[in-house]
Protein backbone atom coordinates (compact mmCIF):
# COMPACT_ATOMS: atom_id res chain seq x y z
CA UNK A 1 0.00 0.00 0.00
CA UNK A 2 1.01 3.64 -0.39
CA UNK A 3 2.75 5.16 2.59
CA UNK A 4 3.04 8.83 3.40
CA UNK A 5 5.37 10.83 1.11
CA UNK A 6 7.58 11.86 4.02
CA UNK A 7 8.43 8.22 4.86
CA UNK A 8 9.92 7.26 1.49
CA UNK A 9 10.22 8.47 -2.08
CA UNK A 10 7.15 7.07 -3.84
CA UNK A 11 8.06 8.25 -7.33
CA UNK A 12 6.20 10.72 -9.51
CA UNK A 13 3.18 8.55 -10.26
CA UNK A 14 2.36 7.58 -6.68
CA UNK A 15 3.15 11.06 -5.38
CA UNK A 16 0.65 12.52 -7.85
CA UNK A 17 -1.93 9.95 -6.72
CA UNK A 18 -1.39 10.94 -3.09
CA UNK A 19 -1.84 14.58 -4.02
CA UNK A 20 -5.02 13.67 -5.91
CA UNK A 21 -6.34 11.88 -2.81
CA UNK A 22 -6.76 15.17 -0.99
CA UNK A 23 -10.45 15.92 -0.94
CA UNK A 24 -11.40 12.56 -2.47
CA UNK A 25 -12.47 10.20 0.29
CA UNK A 26 -13.23 7.26 -2.03
CA UNK A 27 -9.79 7.37 -3.69
CA UNK A 28 -8.10 7.75 -0.30
CA UNK A 29 -9.85 4.67 1.12
CA UNK A 30 -9.02 2.67 -2.01
CA UNK A 31 -5.31 3.50 -2.04
CA UNK A 32 -4.77 3.11 1.75
CA UNK A 33 -6.87 -0.02 2.20
CA UNK A 34 -5.41 -3.43 2.96
CA UNK A 35 -6.76 -4.94 -0.28
CA UNK A 36 -4.61 -5.97 -3.20
CA UNK A 37 -6.63 -4.48 -6.07
CA UNK A 38 -5.28 -0.95 -6.18
CA UNK A 39 -4.28 -1.04 -9.90
CA UNK A 40 -1.10 0.98 -9.38
CA UNK A 41 1.58 -1.59 -10.17
CA UNK A 42 3.74 -1.04 -13.28
CA UNK A 43 2.14 -4.07 -14.96
CA UNK A 44 -1.45 -2.89 -14.64
CA UNK A 45 -0.48 0.67 -15.56
CA UNK A 46 1.13 -0.58 -18.76
CA UNK A 47 -2.04 -2.54 -19.48
CA UNK A 48 -4.15 0.59 -19.01
CA UNK A 49 -1.85 2.58 -21.31
CA UNK A 50 -1.95 -0.17 -23.92
CA UNK A 51 -5.75 -0.39 -23.67
CA UNK A 52 -6.10 3.37 -24.23
CA UNK A 53 -3.80 3.16 -27.23
CA UNK A 54 -5.76 0.23 -28.68
CA UNK A 55 -9.06 2.10 -28.35
CA UNK A 56 -7.64 5.12 -30.19
CA UNK A 57 -6.18 2.84 -32.85
CA UNK A 58 -9.52 1.08 -33.34
CA UNK A 59 -11.22 4.43 -33.90
CA UNK A 60 -8.68 5.40 -36.58
CA UNK A 61 -8.75 1.99 -38.28
CA UNK A 62 -12.55 2.10 -38.49
CA UNK A 63 -12.39 5.44 -40.31
CA UNK A 64 -9.68 4.18 -42.68
CA UNK A 65 -11.61 1.03 -43.61
CA UNK A 66 -14.83 3.01 -44.05
CA UNK A 67 -13.09 5.36 -46.49
CA UNK A 68 -12.05 2.34 -48.63
CA UNK A 69 -9.09 4.33 -49.93
CA UNK A 70 -5.86 5.14 -48.10
CA UNK A 71 -2.14 5.78 -48.52
CA UNK A 72 0.65 4.51 -46.31
CA UNK A 73 3.33 6.93 -45.10
CA UNK A 74 6.49 5.67 -43.43
CA UNK A 75 9.90 6.85 -42.33
CA UNK A 76 12.53 5.47 -39.97
CA UNK A 77 14.73 6.97 -37.29
CA UNK A 78 16.88 5.90 -34.34
CA UNK A 79 15.55 6.49 -30.82
CA UNK A 80 17.46 7.28 -27.61
CA UNK A 81 18.25 3.59 -27.02
CA UNK A 82 19.81 3.26 -30.51
CA UNK A 83 16.85 1.22 -31.72
CA UNK A 84 15.64 1.68 -35.30
CA UNK A 85 12.01 2.75 -35.20
CA UNK A 86 9.67 2.83 -38.20
CA UNK A 87 6.89 5.42 -37.92
CA UNK A 88 3.80 4.07 -39.69
CA UNK A 89 1.07 6.54 -40.70
CA UNK A 90 -1.91 6.59 -43.07
CA UNK A 91 -3.54 9.29 -45.18
CA UNK A 92 -7.24 9.03 -46.04
CA UNK A 93 -10.40 11.03 -46.71
CA UNK A 94 -13.12 10.68 -44.08
CA UNK A 95 -16.90 10.75 -44.52
CA UNK A 96 -16.93 14.58 -44.23
CA UNK A 97 -14.45 14.82 -47.16
CA UNK A 98 -11.62 15.96 -44.90
CA UNK A 99 -8.06 14.80 -45.53
CA UNK A 100 -6.52 13.12 -42.48
CA UNK A 101 -3.00 11.90 -41.81
CA UNK A 102 -2.93 9.72 -38.71
CA UNK A 103 -0.16 7.96 -36.84
CA UNK A 104 -0.71 4.23 -36.27
CA UNK A 105 2.32 2.83 -34.46
CA UNK A 106 6.07 2.62 -34.06
CA UNK A 107 7.66 -0.64 -35.11
CA UNK A 108 11.10 -1.84 -34.10
CA UNK A 109 13.00 -2.99 -37.18
CA UNK A 110 16.27 -4.87 -37.46
CA UNK A 111 16.92 -4.72 -41.20
CA UNK A 112 16.79 -1.76 -43.59
CA UNK A 113 16.59 -3.72 -46.84
CA UNK A 114 13.68 -2.96 -49.12
CA UNK A 115 12.17 -6.45 -48.79
CA UNK A 116 12.24 -6.51 -44.98
CA UNK A 117 10.91 -2.96 -44.67
CA UNK A 118 8.08 -3.72 -47.10
CA UNK A 119 7.13 -6.82 -45.10
CA UNK A 120 7.25 -4.80 -41.87
CA UNK A 121 4.97 -2.11 -43.30
CA UNK A 122 2.39 -4.58 -44.63
CA UNK A 123 2.45 -6.67 -41.45
CA UNK A 124 2.08 -3.50 -39.40
CA UNK A 125 -0.96 -2.39 -41.39
CA UNK A 126 -2.58 -5.81 -41.10
CA UNK A 127 -1.84 -6.08 -37.37
CA UNK A 128 -3.70 -2.80 -36.89
CA UNK A 129 -6.72 -4.27 -38.70
CA UNK A 130 -6.48 -2.22 -41.90
CA UNK A 131 -7.65 -3.82 -45.14
CA UNK A 132 -4.70 -3.45 -47.53
CA UNK A 133 -6.95 -4.06 -50.54
CA UNK A 134 -7.78 -0.35 -50.27
CA UNK A 135 -4.09 0.69 -50.48
CA UNK A 136 -3.79 3.21 -53.33
CA UNK A 137 -0.58 5.07 -52.56
CA UNK A 138 2.82 5.03 -50.88
CA UNK A 139 4.73 8.01 -49.52
CA UNK A 140 8.41 7.75 -48.55
CA UNK A 141 11.61 9.75 -48.88
CA UNK A 142 14.00 9.30 -51.77
CA UNK A 143 16.36 6.78 -50.12
CA UNK A 144 17.23 3.89 -52.43
CA UNK A 145 15.91 1.24 -50.04
CA UNK A 146 12.52 3.01 -50.06
CA UNK A 147 12.17 4.33 -53.61
CA UNK A 148 14.23 1.77 -55.55
CA UNK A 149 12.60 0.71 -58.82
CA UNK A 150 13.42 -2.97 -58.39
CA UNK A 151 14.43 -3.70 -54.77
CA UNK A 152 12.93 -0.71 -52.97
CA UNK A 153 10.01 -0.85 -50.54
CA UNK A 154 7.63 0.64 -53.07
CA UNK A 155 8.56 -2.00 -55.69
CA UNK A 156 7.97 -4.91 -53.29
CA UNK A 157 4.63 -3.52 -52.13
CA UNK A 158 3.46 -2.92 -55.70
CA UNK A 159 4.06 -6.59 -56.48
CA UNK A 160 1.23 -7.42 -54.05
CA UNK A 161 -0.81 -4.23 -54.52
CA UNK A 162 -0.17 -2.88 -58.05
CA UNK A 163 -2.41 0.17 -57.61
CA UNK A 164 -0.35 1.53 -54.70
CA UNK A 165 1.43 4.34 -56.58
CA UNK A 166 4.68 5.60 -55.05
CA UNK A 167 5.01 9.39 -54.80
CA UNK A 168 8.33 10.85 -53.75
CA UNK A 169 7.92 13.28 -50.85
CA UNK A 170 7.52 16.75 -52.43
CA UNK A 171 9.17 18.44 -49.45
CA UNK A 172 12.24 16.23 -49.96
CA UNK A 173 12.17 17.02 -53.69
CA UNK A 174 12.23 20.74 -52.96
CA UNK A 175 15.02 20.25 -50.43
CA UNK A 176 17.11 18.27 -52.92
CA UNK A 177 16.54 20.88 -55.61
CA UNK A 178 17.71 23.73 -53.37
CA UNK A 179 20.67 21.86 -51.90
CA UNK A 180 21.89 20.71 -55.33
CA UNK A 181 21.56 24.22 -56.79
CA UNK A 182 23.46 25.63 -53.80
CA UNK A 183 26.55 23.62 -54.71
CA UNK A 184 27.66 26.51 -56.92
CA UNK A 185 30.95 27.54 -55.34
CA UNK A 186 30.16 31.17 -54.35
CA UNK A 187 26.78 30.15 -52.86
CA UNK A 188 28.28 27.15 -51.07
CA UNK A 189 31.07 29.28 -49.60
CA UNK A 190 28.60 31.98 -48.54
CA UNK A 191 26.42 29.54 -46.59
CA UNK A 192 29.50 27.92 -45.08
CA UNK A 193 30.76 31.28 -43.78
CA UNK A 194 27.37 32.03 -42.19
CA UNK A 195 27.48 28.66 -40.41
CA UNK A 196 31.03 29.30 -39.16
CA UNK A 197 30.02 32.73 -37.89
CA UNK A 198 27.13 31.18 -35.96
CA UNK A 199 29.48 28.63 -34.39
CA UNK A 200 32.02 31.35 -33.63
CA UNK A 201 29.53 33.50 -31.72
CA UNK A 202 27.85 30.50 -30.07
CA UNK A 203 29.93 30.93 -26.90
CA UNK A 204 29.06 33.17 -23.93
CA UNK A 205 32.23 35.28 -24.14
CA UNK A 206 32.03 36.05 -27.86
CA UNK A 207 28.25 36.36 -27.90
CA UNK A 208 28.53 38.96 -25.11
CA UNK A 209 30.68 41.09 -27.41
CA UNK A 210 28.02 40.90 -30.15
CA UNK A 211 25.21 41.78 -27.71
CA UNK A 212 27.22 44.68 -26.31
CA UNK A 213 27.82 46.00 -29.83
CA UNK A 214 24.07 45.89 -30.54
CA UNK A 215 23.11 47.52 -27.23
CA UNK A 216 25.66 50.32 -27.57
CA UNK A 217 24.42 51.29 -31.02
CA UNK A 218 21.81 53.93 -31.76
CA UNK A 219 19.68 51.48 -33.74
CA UNK A 220 16.64 49.83 -32.14
CA UNK A 221 17.62 46.33 -33.21
CA UNK A 222 14.98 43.66 -32.47
CA UNK A 223 17.07 40.72 -33.70
CA UNK A 224 19.83 40.03 -31.18
CA UNK A 225 21.41 36.71 -32.12
CA UNK A 226 22.43 34.75 -35.19
CA UNK A 227 20.43 31.68 -36.17
CA UNK A 228 21.81 28.34 -37.14
CA UNK A 229 21.34 27.14 -40.71
CA UNK A 230 18.69 24.39 -40.77
CA UNK A 231 20.45 21.08 -41.37
CA UNK A 232 17.52 19.33 -43.06
CA UNK A 233 15.31 21.87 -44.84
CA UNK A 234 17.48 24.16 -46.94
CA UNK A 235 14.77 26.72 -47.71
CA UNK A 236 14.25 27.21 -43.96
CA UNK A 237 17.74 28.73 -43.99
CA UNK A 238 16.07 31.91 -45.21
CA UNK A 239 15.50 32.98 -41.59
CA UNK A 240 19.19 32.53 -40.73
CA UNK A 241 20.29 34.45 -43.85
CA UNK A 242 17.78 37.24 -43.21
CA UNK A 243 18.87 37.65 -39.58
CA UNK A 244 22.53 37.69 -40.59
CA UNK A 245 21.91 40.50 -43.08
CA UNK A 246 20.11 42.46 -40.35
CA UNK A 247 23.05 41.99 -37.96
CA UNK A 248 25.83 42.29 -40.56
CA UNK A 249 27.26 45.61 -39.36
CA UNK A 250 27.19 44.50 -35.71
CA UNK A 251 28.87 41.19 -36.59
CA UNK A 252 31.70 43.02 -38.37
CA UNK A 253 32.17 45.41 -35.43
CA UNK A 254 32.21 42.50 -32.98
CA UNK A 255 34.77 40.61 -35.09
CA UNK A 256 37.02 43.69 -35.24
CA UNK A 257 36.84 43.95 -31.45
CA UNK A 258 37.64 40.25 -30.94
CA UNK A 259 40.52 40.39 -33.45
CA UNK A 260 42.41 42.59 -30.94
CA UNK A 261 42.34 39.91 -28.24
CA UNK A 262 45.47 38.02 -27.22
CA UNK A 263 44.17 34.48 -27.76
CA UNK A 264 43.24 32.12 -30.59
CA UNK A 265 39.85 33.79 -31.01
CA UNK A 266 41.62 36.78 -32.58
CA UNK A 267 42.97 34.60 -35.40
CA UNK A 268 39.54 33.14 -36.17
CA UNK A 269 37.94 36.59 -36.06
CA UNK A 270 40.53 37.99 -38.50
CA UNK A 271 40.00 35.09 -40.93
CA UNK A 272 36.22 35.49 -40.79
CA UNK A 273 36.55 39.22 -41.44
CA UNK A 274 38.62 38.61 -44.54
CA UNK A 275 36.15 35.98 -45.81
CA UNK A 276 33.34 38.56 -46.00
CA UNK A 277 34.42 40.07 -49.31
CA UNK A 278 32.58 41.30 -52.42
CA UNK A 279 31.58 37.81 -53.56
CA UNK A 280 30.19 36.99 -50.12
CA UNK A 281 28.05 40.15 -49.92
CA UNK A 282 26.55 39.66 -53.36
CA UNK A 283 26.03 35.91 -52.86
CA UNK A 284 24.18 36.36 -49.57
CA UNK A 285 21.72 38.78 -51.17
CA UNK A 286 21.17 36.36 -54.06
CA UNK A 287 20.50 33.54 -51.58
CA UNK A 288 18.01 35.67 -49.68
CA UNK A 289 16.07 36.40 -52.88
CA UNK A 290 16.03 32.78 -54.09
CA UNK A 291 15.10 31.32 -50.71
CA UNK A 292 12.30 33.86 -50.30
CA UNK A 293 10.60 32.33 -53.35
CA UNK A 294 11.07 28.78 -52.11
CA UNK A 295 9.97 29.42 -48.52
CA UNK A 296 6.17 29.69 -49.17
CA UNK A 297 6.26 26.46 -51.17
CA UNK A 298 8.22 24.74 -48.40
CA UNK A 299 5.67 25.78 -45.76
CA UNK A 300 2.70 24.71 -47.87
CA UNK A 301 4.19 21.29 -48.59
CA UNK A 302 4.35 20.59 -44.86
CA UNK A 303 0.57 20.92 -44.45
CA UNK A 304 -1.63 17.87 -44.10
CA UNK A 305 -4.57 18.98 -46.25
CA UNK A 306 -2.61 19.86 -49.36
CA UNK A 307 -3.21 17.52 -52.32
CA UNK A 308 -1.13 16.65 -55.36
CA UNK A 309 -2.84 19.17 -57.67
CA UNK A 310 -2.25 22.06 -55.29
CA UNK A 311 1.38 21.02 -54.73
CA UNK A 312 2.08 20.89 -58.48
CA UNK A 313 0.35 24.25 -59.05
CA UNK A 314 2.40 25.88 -56.28
CA UNK A 315 5.63 24.41 -57.64
CA UNK A 316 4.76 25.60 -61.14
CA UNK A 317 3.99 29.10 -59.85
CA UNK A 318 7.41 29.19 -58.18
CA UNK A 319 9.13 28.02 -61.37
CA UNK A 320 7.28 30.62 -63.46
CA UNK A 321 8.31 33.44 -61.12
CA UNK A 322 11.93 32.31 -61.21
CA UNK A 323 11.79 32.31 -65.02
CA UNK A 324 10.46 35.88 -64.96
CA UNK A 325 13.39 36.89 -62.77
CA UNK A 326 15.74 35.20 -65.23
CA UNK A 327 14.19 37.07 -68.15
CA UNK A 328 14.62 40.38 -66.28
CA UNK A 329 17.95 39.43 -64.75
CA UNK A 330 19.59 42.80 -65.36
CA UNK A 331 16.88 44.73 -63.50
CA UNK A 332 16.61 42.15 -60.69
CA UNK A 333 20.34 41.95 -60.17
CA UNK A 334 20.62 45.72 -60.12
CA UNK A 335 18.44 45.70 -56.96
CA UNK A 336 20.56 42.93 -55.46
CA UNK A 337 23.77 44.77 -56.27
CA UNK A 338 22.50 48.01 -54.73
CA UNK A 339 21.66 46.17 -51.46
CA UNK A 340 25.10 44.56 -51.43
CA UNK A 341 26.70 47.97 -52.01
CA UNK A 342 24.78 49.45 -49.06
CA UNK A 343 26.07 46.65 -46.83
CA UNK A 344 29.60 47.19 -48.14
CA UNK A 345 29.46 50.94 -47.55
CA UNK A 346 28.41 50.40 -43.92
CA UNK A 347 31.67 48.58 -43.14
CA UNK A 348 33.96 50.31 -45.68
CA UNK A 349 34.27 47.39 -48.10
CA UNK A 350 34.83 48.13 -51.80
CA UNK A 351 32.99 45.84 -54.21
CA UNK A 352 35.47 44.62 -56.78
CA UNK A 353 36.23 41.74 -59.10
CA UNK A 354 38.50 39.02 -57.80
CA UNK A 355 41.83 38.57 -59.53
CA UNK A 356 41.49 36.40 -62.64
CA UNK A 357 43.83 35.24 -65.37
CA UNK A 358 43.45 33.89 -68.87
CA UNK A 359 43.81 30.26 -67.77
CA UNK A 360 41.64 30.55 -64.67
CA UNK A 361 40.35 27.14 -63.49
CA UNK A 362 39.35 27.59 -59.84
CA UNK A 363 37.33 30.77 -60.26
CA UNK A 364 34.70 31.93 -62.75
CA UNK A 365 36.32 33.72 -65.68
CA UNK A 366 33.85 35.11 -68.23
CA UNK A 367 36.71 36.89 -70.03
CA UNK A 368 38.21 33.61 -71.18
CA UNK A 369 38.05 33.21 -74.97
CA UNK A 370 36.06 36.43 -75.43
CA UNK A 371 36.92 39.53 -77.39
CA UNK A 372 34.96 41.84 -75.06
CA UNK A 373 36.41 41.47 -71.55
CA UNK A 374 34.11 42.31 -68.62
CA UNK A 375 35.48 44.94 -66.30
CA UNK A 376 32.24 46.10 -64.66
CA UNK A 377 31.75 44.63 -61.18
CA UNK A 378 27.97 44.38 -61.50
CA UNK A 379 28.12 42.60 -64.87
CA UNK A 380 30.81 40.23 -63.61
CA UNK A 381 28.82 38.93 -60.63
CA UNK A 382 25.58 38.85 -62.60
CA UNK A 383 27.18 36.53 -65.17
CA UNK A 384 29.27 34.40 -62.82
CA UNK A 385 26.95 33.98 -59.82
CA UNK A 386 23.37 35.20 -60.29
CA UNK A 387 22.50 33.75 -63.71
CA UNK A 388 24.10 30.28 -63.13
CA UNK A 389 22.41 29.98 -59.74
CA UNK A 390 18.92 30.90 -60.91
CA UNK A 391 19.23 28.68 -64.00
CA UNK A 392 20.37 25.74 -61.90
CA UNK A 393 17.68 26.44 -59.29
CA UNK A 394 14.91 26.52 -61.92
CA UNK A 395 16.11 23.41 -63.76
CA UNK A 396 16.37 21.43 -60.51
CA UNK A 397 12.85 22.39 -59.43
CA UNK A 398 11.46 21.44 -62.85
CA UNK A 399 13.29 18.13 -62.87
CA UNK A 400 12.41 17.17 -59.27
CA UNK A 401 8.69 17.90 -59.67
CA UNK A 402 8.43 16.24 -63.09
CA UNK A 403 7.53 12.87 -61.53
CA UNK A 404 4.71 14.49 -59.56
CA UNK A 405 3.35 16.06 -62.75
CA UNK A 406 3.36 12.67 -64.51
CA UNK A 407 1.29 11.14 -61.71
CA UNK A 408 -1.22 14.00 -61.99
CA UNK A 409 -1.59 13.87 -65.80
CA UNK A 410 -4.51 11.44 -65.75
CA UNK A 411 -6.40 13.36 -63.07
CA UNK A 412 -5.97 16.76 -64.73
CA UNK A 413 -9.01 16.37 -66.99
CA UNK A 414 -11.25 16.22 -63.89
CA UNK A 415 -10.66 19.93 -63.19
CA UNK A 416 -11.84 21.46 -66.46
CA UNK A 417 -15.36 22.77 -67.07
CA UNK A 418 -15.10 22.40 -70.84
CA UNK A 419 -17.51 19.79 -72.18
CA UNK A 420 -15.36 19.02 -75.21
CA UNK A 421 -12.61 16.50 -74.50
CA UNK A 422 -9.27 16.97 -76.22
CA UNK A 423 -7.29 14.05 -77.58
CA UNK A 424 -4.85 14.36 -74.68
CA UNK A 425 -7.74 14.32 -72.20
CA UNK A 426 -9.13 11.14 -73.74
CA UNK A 427 -5.74 9.42 -73.86
CA UNK A 428 -4.74 10.30 -70.29
CA UNK A 429 -8.18 9.51 -68.87
CA UNK A 430 -8.36 6.18 -70.68
CA UNK A 431 -4.97 5.24 -69.28
CA UNK A 432 -6.12 6.27 -65.79
CA UNK A 433 -9.32 4.21 -66.05
CA UNK A 434 -7.40 1.18 -67.30
CA UNK A 435 -4.99 1.45 -64.35
CA UNK A 436 -7.74 1.58 -61.71
CA UNK A 437 -9.96 -1.00 -63.37
CA UNK A 438 -12.06 -2.92 -62.21
CA UNK A 439 -12.76 -0.48 -59.36
CA UNK A 440 -13.53 2.06 -62.10
CA UNK A 441 -16.19 1.01 -64.62
CA UNK A 442 -14.54 1.38 -68.03
CA UNK A 443 -17.88 1.36 -69.88
CA UNK A 444 -19.38 4.33 -68.05
CA UNK A 445 -16.25 6.32 -67.23
CA UNK A 446 -16.15 8.55 -70.35
CA UNK A 447 -19.87 9.33 -70.20
CA UNK A 448 -19.58 10.11 -66.53
CA UNK A 449 -16.63 12.41 -67.20
CA UNK A 450 -18.67 14.35 -69.78
CA UNK A 451 -21.57 14.70 -67.32
CA UNK A 452 -19.18 15.82 -64.57
CA UNK A 453 -17.61 18.51 -66.77
CA UNK A 454 -21.07 19.61 -67.91
CA UNK A 455 -22.02 20.07 -64.25
CA UNK A 456 -18.93 22.17 -63.64
CA UNK A 457 -19.70 24.30 -66.69
CA UNK A 458 -23.31 24.77 -65.64
CA UNK A 459 -22.29 25.72 -62.12
CA UNK A 460 -19.44 27.94 -63.33
CA UNK A 461 -17.02 26.14 -60.99
CA UNK A 462 -13.36 25.41 -61.67
CA UNK A 463 -12.07 23.43 -58.64
CA UNK A 464 -8.68 24.59 -57.44
CA UNK A 465 -7.93 21.50 -55.35
CA UNK A 466 -8.99 17.89 -55.20
CA UNK A 467 -10.95 18.49 -51.99
CA UNK A 468 -12.89 21.31 -53.66
CA UNK A 469 -13.80 19.00 -56.53
CA UNK A 470 -14.67 16.13 -54.19
CA UNK A 471 -17.05 18.31 -52.18
CA UNK A 472 -18.96 19.10 -55.41
CA UNK A 473 -19.04 15.50 -56.66
CA UNK A 474 -22.07 13.43 -55.66
CA UNK A 475 -20.97 9.82 -55.18
CA UNK A 476 -24.38 8.49 -56.25
CA UNK A 477 -24.46 10.41 -59.54
CA UNK A 478 -20.74 10.25 -60.36
CA UNK A 479 -19.42 7.15 -58.52
CA UNK A 480 -16.37 6.66 -60.77
CA UNK A 481 -15.36 10.33 -60.73
CA UNK A 482 -15.89 10.42 -56.98
CA UNK A 483 -13.53 7.48 -56.46
CA UNK A 484 -10.88 9.00 -58.73
CA UNK A 485 -11.05 12.30 -56.85
CA UNK A 486 -10.82 10.47 -53.54
CA UNK A 487 -7.74 8.60 -54.78
CA UNK A 488 -6.19 11.91 -55.89
CA UNK A 489 -6.82 13.48 -52.48
CA UNK A 490 -5.39 10.38 -50.80
CA UNK A 491 -2.15 10.28 -52.81
CA UNK A 492 0.67 11.55 -50.58
CA UNK A 493 2.36 14.91 -51.04
CA UNK A 494 4.98 14.76 -48.30
CA UNK A 495 6.09 12.61 -45.37
CA UNK A 496 5.95 15.39 -42.80
CA UNK A 497 3.53 13.45 -40.55
CA UNK A 498 5.96 10.53 -39.94
CA UNK A 499 8.73 13.09 -39.38
CA UNK A 500 6.60 14.90 -36.81
CA UNK A 501 6.26 11.59 -34.99
CA UNK A 502 10.02 11.63 -34.46
CA UNK A 503 9.53 14.71 -32.27
CA UNK A 504 6.86 12.86 -30.30
CA UNK A 505 9.23 9.90 -29.98
CA UNK A 506 11.87 12.14 -28.37
CA UNK A 507 9.34 13.46 -25.87
CA UNK A 508 7.96 10.03 -24.92
CA UNK A 509 11.04 7.82 -25.00
CA UNK A 510 13.54 9.91 -23.08
CA UNK A 511 16.95 9.22 -21.58
CA UNK A 512 15.35 8.22 -18.25
CA UNK A 513 12.70 6.05 -19.95
CA UNK A 514 14.77 4.37 -22.63
CA UNK A 515 13.90 0.75 -21.79
CA UNK A 516 10.15 0.92 -22.23
CA UNK A 517 8.44 -1.75 -24.30
CA UNK A 518 6.91 -1.11 -27.72
CA UNK A 519 3.37 -1.52 -26.32
CA UNK A 520 3.91 1.18 -23.72
CA UNK A 521 5.66 3.42 -26.27
CA UNK A 522 2.81 3.13 -28.77
CA UNK A 523 0.15 3.61 -26.11
CA UNK A 524 1.76 6.78 -24.76
CA UNK A 525 2.41 8.12 -28.26
CA UNK A 526 -1.18 7.51 -29.36
CA UNK A 527 -2.51 9.43 -26.35
CA UNK A 528 0.02 12.23 -26.88
CA UNK A 529 -0.67 12.61 -30.61
CA UNK A 530 -4.40 11.93 -30.92
CA UNK A 531 -5.66 14.19 -28.15
CA UNK A 532 -8.85 14.95 -30.07
CA UNK A 533 -10.03 11.32 -29.81
CA UNK A 534 -11.93 10.94 -26.52
CA UNK A 535 -11.41 7.83 -24.40
CA UNK A 536 -14.36 6.48 -22.43
CA UNK A 537 -13.29 4.96 -19.05
CA UNK A 538 -15.97 2.27 -19.40
CA UNK A 539 -14.43 1.21 -22.72
CA UNK A 540 -11.00 1.01 -21.10
CA UNK A 541 -12.40 -1.20 -18.34
CA UNK A 542 -14.07 -3.45 -20.94
CA UNK A 543 -10.77 -3.69 -22.82
CA UNK A 544 -8.89 -4.65 -19.64
CA UNK A 545 -11.55 -7.19 -18.69
CA UNK A 546 -10.86 -9.13 -21.89
CA UNK A 547 -7.39 -10.07 -20.62
CA UNK A 548 -7.16 -13.36 -18.64
CA UNK A 549 -5.95 -12.81 -15.09
CA UNK A 550 -5.81 -14.78 -11.82
CA UNK A 551 -7.80 -12.26 -9.79
CA UNK A 552 -11.12 -10.76 -10.73
CA UNK A 553 -10.54 -7.40 -12.37
CA UNK A 554 -13.59 -5.73 -10.77
CA UNK A 555 -15.00 -6.84 -7.45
Amino acid sequence: YITAPEISNQGNFRSILLYRCKGDEYLTNLLKSEGRNKYITPQIQNEIISACGNLILQTIVKKVNNSQCFTVLADETTDISVTEQLALCVRFVDEQNNVNECFLKFMEIHSLTGKNLADSILNGLMSCGIDCEFLYGQGYDGASNMSGQFQGVQAHIRVKYPKAIYVHCAAHSLNLAVSTASNIKPIRNCLGIIEKLYNFFNTPKRNHVLLSTIENSDVDQKIKTLKRLCATRWVQRYDAVHDFIELFKFVVDALECISDWKDSSAIDASLLLKSMDSEFLISINIVQLMFSFGLPLCKQLQKTKIDLKEAIDLAQDTINELKKIRDNCEYEFENIFSKAKEMADEVDIVLKIKRISKTQTNRANPNDNTSNPISNVQDYYRITVFIPYIDYFTSQLTERFLSHSKVFNGFECLFSNSVDLTENDKAYFKELVEFYSPQIDKNNAIAELRLWRAKLQRSGIIPKTGIDALSECNSEIYPNINLLLKILCTLPVSTTTPERMFSALKRVKTYLRNTMSEDRLNGLTMMAVHKSIAINPDDVIDELAKQPRKLEFIL
